[in-house]
């Protein structure tokens, strides 16, 4: 069952480190996500290990289930998988009137 996510909600996606890389990179697993993945990972980080990391919805298509973040580069993953915060409402700002 697709969640109610609306563009600018924050999502948590859990991501599970597969293999370690040369510079700091590795090799992870992003849940809902069914393709490999490399990415800077803190340094003392090893295979096995489960991160989340938190970032605004660019994109969010209700028909196909599916919720688009960027992570380095835009990463699209089916909504079930991810954690949702919803976005404060905005205040609308008062300008004053030219007299």
């Amino acid at each position: 069952m697709a969640q109610d996510i609306d563009i600018g909600d924050e999502i948590t996606l859990e991501i599970t480190i597969v293999k370690l890389l040369d510079g700091g990179r590795a090799s992870v697993q992003i849940a809902g996500y069914d393709f490999p993945f490399s990415m800077a990972v803190p340094p003392k980080s090893k295979p096995g290990d489960h991160l989340e990391i938190t970032r605004e919805a660019m994109r969010v298509d209700d028909d196909l289930g599916t919720v688009t973040v960027s992570i380095g580069q835009p990463v699209t993953v089916r909504q079930a998988s991810v954690g949702v915060t919803k976005a404060l409402p905005r205040k609308k700002q008062l300008r004053d009137k030219p007299s």
